[in-house]
């Protein structure tokens, strides 16, 4: 992130003694800014009223002095100090990957990378490569699937909607143990596309298409792997012949990560 022009910060409620303890405990480099008696936070707009009701669900009973707690958000500023995105989470317990961040940011993987959880698939004239941004996962976090989908030449895949009666391209995922969702998926801008002899409006795939897709594991610690089954559903064309629907199917195995 530094070398990416990028300053990370945190701000919570907590006393300056106590992030200092956090700090050395955990081995944050970056600096923690204490808010004690939510200030800021207050002045931000982004104290979390509702927590009672927010503990609740997950059957977590609020001390007195978890009071003043923010919502959880992550602010990206420009050099002048302007919010330029917020990024809200749905609860306290959901986080975003540094590395999922770190993309979302830039465009790009940061150095480093460790080996990909990588696994490959082929069906009619569709062949699929995929990997997680991590080579593991922490509980309540969100990492990235990247989906690299070469489609044949001379063929295309419908887009992400299509008329009644023809197979959207379509990605879903399972997990073992349950609770791994997909987040919103990016589809890039498909192409418009007519049938001769049809009065339907197609959009279509070609060539080669690359996403990122935000994977939320919402899976308790000490759950151990994850096996994240993916199932990539599609209908190749070409300007002469459409196949029948077909799948590919495979799977991630994410071994969960040690205990801080």
């Amino acid at each position: 992130l530094e070398r990416a022009g990028y300053a990370l910060f945190a701000i919570s409620y907590d006393p300056q003694a106590g992030l200092r303890e956090f700090a050395e405990k955990y081995g944050i480099a970056y600096p923690l800014l204490s808010d004690e008696g939510s200030a800021v936070i207050r002045e931000l707009g982004i104290l979390d009223e509702d927590l009672i009701a927010h503990h609740a669900t997950f059957d977590i009973k609020t001390r007195d002095d978890q009071q003043g707690v923010a919502y959880p958000m992550t602010f990206i500023l420009d050099g002048a100090g302007r919010v330029e995105r917020k990024i809200v989470e749905a609860n306290y317990r959901l986080r975003q990957g540094g590395r999922l961040l770190f993309e979302q940011l830039t465009g790009a993987q940061p150095d480093g990378a460790p080996d990909a959880i990588e696994v490959r698939g082929r069906t009619a004239h569709v062949t699929l490569r995929a990997w997680l941004d991590s080579p593991t996962y922490f509980a309540y976090q969100r990492i990235g699937l990247h989906l690299e989908l070469t489609i044949d030449p001379g063929w295309h895949v419908y887009g992400p909607t299509t008329p009644s009666g023809y197979q959207a391209l379509e990605i879903t995922t399972t997990s073992e143990p349950a609770g791994a969702r997909l987040g919103p998926i990016p589809w890039p801008r498909p192409t418009d596309f007519r049938v001769q002899g049809l009065d339907e409006d197609f959009t279509v795939y070609e060539g080669s298409l690359h996403l990122v897709i935000p994977v939320e594991l919402i899976i308790a610690r000490g759950s151990g792997d994850v096996h994240l089954d993916l199932a990539v559903r599609s209908q190749s064309c070409s300007a002469t012949e459409c196949l029948p629907p077909t799948s590919i199917r495979t799977s991630l195995v994410v071994p969960e990560a040690p205990a801080l």
